[in-house]
């Protein structure tokens, strides 16, 4: 089978339109809904139609994988979801009992779903349920109980994820040109495994503070960039599609689908939306510039103003922000954290960024390039600068700036210290952990989504371009030397952060023990139909709209 970019589109689009086009007719009065299903559909044919008619470039990335490696690629993606709880099959982290009666809620309920019990209605990020859901909805109709309903739901949530992930892996191969059996289970293996030093952060804490090292590692810091697998096994409905609109960016090569891909994902991922609009962002910007230097504008406006950017925009985005607005933690306070400020923290970064800007100059005085070491800098005394007035940067900060990204940041510094995606990926490590919206450390563990997945690819892309230097048992040559190294060093930082993955699995393994059950389902909540009381009060505050008649969506869009 022979895998290009232009074949394989066609699937990561129409999986990203469709819980828009679902949500469109499932959820708004019907002159609304079956005007705005029609515009995604032909937004996302015209894309399709567009790209065919586009000339292939002839140094397009190719994979030709043999029936056997696609099998195990299926194989191995399967197994990835079931053992993330997908399927209900397995053991479930806690945040599944939410997304259960979320699932539940979505096939017993009408859409669009109200709570009478409390005068409330579901609002939370539901785009990749839908298709699943209507799914078991069906079968609901035609009188299967509730139970079977769900169970086969769950199936179809199980399909429907595993063609997300074979998409989303085939896309990172074209990305890295894993065109042999060895780069392939590399691939596969590296993105699986791939996270943050976080055993080291447990441990360190253990020891300076006394905190036992916790069942989920990732918890030693609420400044979370979330590990592939702990996303999968926590937040499935958000990183699953965010991973395949990333991929869909990085092959992208102009901008005549960017609005268009950030806005479908906002379906089901609004928050990793914002941290890939600043990649978006970034390249907008560059791409702006240079085409005023070449006095070019005309065409770059030609290439961004597309009628599938246009409908995203102007139509799509405002019913989801209508729709998310409604939500009652949206509104809650504090939006930034305004804790204490550890001053020697804030001395670091600032002298940090003083001596990087200040070689940077030197540098450039001397006809190097500064650039590469005046962008961190920048980005430290920003930081320091903000969290001398009023932001959260404490020695924890610090530490999971170093554990959870800078590792990577800083190895792959040689080889992609002048690239748009590295520049924005350190300047979005530094500062993503110093927001904090609604009522949690969410918008950290999940706007990072998209730097996290643009590391591992950086990460991975690293080493197969330097296979020979990692390999080659005899001595190399003096100019692969650095690269060797360098090599070397990242495997080493992939495996300690692997360690993440081999936690979760034990995770699920103690957890099956505990049950006395394969099937350890997480489904305490099962409905958010009821009045949570006593330490479960508030408990459903992250997805429900309360008084939902008062919000415009529900008033005017709605039902």
């Amino acid at each position: 089978m022979t895998v290009t970019y232009a074949g394989i589109r066609r699937y990561a689009f129409s999986f990203l339109a469709l819980p828009g086009i679902v949500f469109a007719l499932g959820f708004l009065r019907w002159y609304i809904g079956v005007p705005m299903a029609l515009l995604i559909l032909c937004a996302t044919v015209w894309m399709l139609m567009q790209g065919k008619a586009e000339p292939i470039p002839s140094d397009a990335p190719q994979l030709r994988l043999k029936r056997w490696q696609c099998l195990a690629l299926l194989g191995i993606v399967t197994l990835w979801c079931l053992l993330s709880g997908l399927g209900n099959l397995y053991y479930q982290s806690s945040d599944w009992g939410a997304r259960n009666a979320i699932f539940r809620d979505l096939i017993r309920f009408d859409w669009p779903v109200v709570y009478a019990s409390k005068n409330a209605a579901l609002v939370y990020y539901i785009g990749f349920w839908l298709p699943p859901a209507l799914v078991g909805k069906l079968f609901l109709a035609l009188g299967c109980g509730i139970g079977t309903a769900f169970a086969i739901g769950n199936i179809a949530l199980l399909l429907w994820s595993v063609a997300h992930l074979y998409v989303i892996l085939l896309l990172v191969m074209l990305l890295t040109r894993a065109d042999t059996p060895k780069r392939f289970f590399a691939v596969i293996l590296i993105f699986i495994g791939f996270g943050g030093w976080d055993i080291i952060g447990a441990i360190v804490k253990l020891i300076t503070v006394g905190t036992p090292i916790p069942r989920h590692l990732e918890w030693w810091t609420h400044y979370q960039f979330s590990a592939m697998t702990t996303c999968l096994g926590w937040v499935f409905n958000q990183a699953i599609p965010a991973w395949l609109t990333v991929a869909c960016f990085l092959h992208e090569k102009k901008l005549c689908n960017y609005a268009f891909l950030v806005v479908m994902c906002a379906a089901s991922a609004p928050l990793p939306c914002v941290g890939l609009a600043a990649y978006m962002l970034a390249v907008l910007v560059w791409r702006t510039v240079c085409a005023c230097r070449r006095r070019q504008l005309p065409a770059l406006l030609r290439e961004i103003l597309t009628p599938q950017n246009l409908i995203a925009v102007f139509l799509v985005f405002p019913m989801w922000l209508l729709y998310y607005m409604s939500n009652m933690a949206v509104g809650a306070e504090p939006t930034l954290k305004q804790t204490r400020i550890d001053y020697p923290a804030v001395a670091i970064l600032l002298a940090a960024a003083v001596a990087m800007i200040v070689l940077a100059v030197w540098r450039y005085r001397r006809g190097g390039k500064g650039l590469s070491l005046l962008l961190p800098g920048i980005a430290l005394l920003t930081v320091g600068i903000w969290g001398f007035f009023n932001a959260d940067v404490t020695w924890l900060y610090l530490w999971s700036l170093l554990l959870e990204s800078a590792l990577y940041l800083g190895v792959l510094w040689w080889a992609e210290r002048d690239t748009l995606l590295y520049r924005v990926a350190l300047f979005s490590a530094v500062l993503l952990p110093l927001f904090k919206i609604g009522t949690d450390f969410d918008f950290c563990m999940r706007a990072s989504i998209p730097t996290v997945f643009i590391l591992a690819v950086l990460s991975i892309r690293f080493l197969l371009c330097h296979e020979d230097a990692v390999t080659r048992r005899r001595t190399v040559a003096p100019e692969q030397r650095l690269p060797r190294v360098l090599c070397l060093i990242l495997i080493g930082v992939l495996l300690v952060g692997s360690v993440t993955l081999m936690a979760e699995l034990v995770s699920g393994v103690r957890g099956v023990i505990e049950a006395g059950r394969l099937n350890a389902v997480n489904d305490g909540i099962y409905t958010f139909d009821q009045i949570f009381t006593g330490e479960r009060y508030g408990a459903d505050r992250n997805f429900i709209a309360e008084r939902y008649l008062e919000t415009f969506f529900f008033r005017y869009l709605a039902k």
